[in-house]
């Protein structure tokens, strides 16, 4: 009987208040004639700053930037910013000047301590109305065009796992959120956008999704798979895709997260392996000295320690390139880059040039729609091809 009047309650939330048309991002991919919706967005961690200045911050080609780590709020509805360090630009202020680049910035909000305190702030009516009604001042204020929430399902303190699902109250306040923010932020002509993890069932109904989230940015890397040694494959885009397009959400809603950082190989991945610990930047791997891609080509997703032999796979130019073909000629949302700072600086080997590049053979008329067939099942070759070196793939 509880659950019925759970899920009854949460329907309402899906029909309750003037339903505002989802916003449309047609701007495209900068200079990439017929790319309408299609969002190429960067992640830039505030946290990150040492290793990429503000000033070095690369932006053509985006048509979004994603601000994370620079401000939290509390189960009261209080912000907390970024505290910066010597060389830092503090929260608020960095969000200010990220603002007047180009591409359209989007402010990533998280709980503080954790994310527990979304929940406990979404739950309560007046404090959830007055926290929206600031956010959307200070947004406005910022100059900013959009909000990301990343709530993450875990507890902490309360021994929830870090791998369990939404329960259903928690979906119920986090639609509570969302849909109070929506109508909020669509009065500035501001976005809503989530950030969701496979499996986590953020949202139960993709109507709800549909109606008031401008896009889900769908973390597709990192995934466990059985027999699968690349976190960031193709196997893994189809999946992330699957997953919340089965459920009916709109394809032009769905955003694919790519990372720019590799992990070590693994036969299997489980919970709690150390190896999800393990990361190299994509610039460590193409530029350092401890790397070596077989047969020189930098284009693959293997390189290998020259100290130890263990392979490290990564989303390689070849393979991110190829997930861009598919988001275009597909009709879904865009490919956001995790995160900048891991990129390779200039053009040569910059992971944002070559999906911007990508991107742009997609839409491209006559004979480069020899880049535009349907791509082959998983079965048949989703998998190969994710593990594909690069020598067979597309040229650069």
């Amino acid at each position: 009987m509880v659950a019925l009047l759970l899920a009854s309650a949460f329907v309402t939330v899906a029909t309750f208040a003037a339903g505002v048309s989802a916003a449309t991002f047609a701007a495209g991919v900068s200079g990439l004639p017929g790319s309408l919706g299609t969002r190429l967005i960067g992640y830039f961690d505030a946290k990150a700053q040492k290793e990429l200045s503000l000033l070095d911050l690369p932006h053509a080609n985006l048509t979004h930037l994603v601000l994370t780590n620079a401000v939290k709020v509390d189960n009261q509805g209080n912000l907390t910013f970024f505290p910066s360090q010597a060389g830092e630009i503090p929260g608020e202020a960095l969000i200010s000047q990220l603002a007047k680049l180009p591409p359209k910035l989007v402010v990533s909000l998280r709980g503080h301590e954790d994310d527990v305190a979304l929940d406990e702030l979404a739950e309560v009516d007046d404090v959830r109305k007055k926290f929206v009604v600031q956010m959307a001042s200070k947004l406005v204020s910022w100059g900013a065009s959009g909000l990301e929430i990343e709530w993450h399902s875990d507890d902490p303190g309360g021994g929830k796992a870090i791998t369990e699902s939404f329960d259903l109250m928690e979906q119920y306040h986090f639609a509570l959120l969302c849909r109070d923010l929506a109508n909020a932020l669509r009065r500035h002509n501001m976005s809503l956008s989530v950030a969701v993890r496979p499996g986590r069932q953020e949202f139960k109904d993709a109507a709800f999704v549909n109606k008031y989230i401008d896009w889900l940015a769908l973390r597709a890397y990192s995934m466990r798979s059985l027999g699968d040694p690349h976190h960031s494959s193709l196997q893994d885009m189809h999946a992330a895709l699957a997953e919340w397009e089965g459920k009916g959400v709109q394809k032009n809603k769905l955003v694919l997260g790519s990372a720019l950082f590799g992990r070590p190989g693994a036969s299997l991945h489980v919970a709690n392996d150390r190896n999800e610990a393990l990361r190299r930047s994509w610039r460590e791997l193409v530029e350092g000295r401890h790397h070596v891609a077989p047969k020189g080509d930098v284009r693959g997703d293997v390189f290998v320690d020259v100290g130890t032999g263990k392979a490290w796979w990564v989303s390689g130019l070849n393979t991110t390139k190829a997930k861009v073909r598919h988001l275009v000629t597909n009709g879904y949302g865009g490919l956001a880059l995790r995160d900048l700072h891991q990129d390779v600086p200039g053009d040569k080997h910059s992971m944002r040039v070559a999906a911007a590049a990508a991107a742009k053979e997609a839409t491209l008329p006559g004979p480069t729609k020899r880049f535009l067939a349907k791509p082959l099942s998983l079965l048949q070759k989703g998998l190969q091809r994710s593990r594909t070196p690069g020598q067979d793939q597309a040229e650069l």
